[in-house]
């Protein structure tokens, strides 16, 4: 079992690294769509009237 894990340390380590992005990534965007904001920037952006109802 051992011999396994470290003969694949490497895919392991960078497995782990893109799962920890891309959770990073959703918890980003779940948090911006709670703000009400898409972080993509306003100007310009033809949903904008959606987004900031005042």
């Amino acid at each position: 079992m051992i011999r396994v894990i470290i003969e694949n340390l490497a895919t392991i380590i960078i497995s782990a690294i893109l799962i920890c992005l891309g959770v990073l990534a959703v918890i980003k965007i779940y948090k911006d769509k709670k703000k009400g904001s898409c972080s993509c920037g306003c100007s310009g952006c033809p949903q904008s009237q959606n987004c900031h109802k005042d």
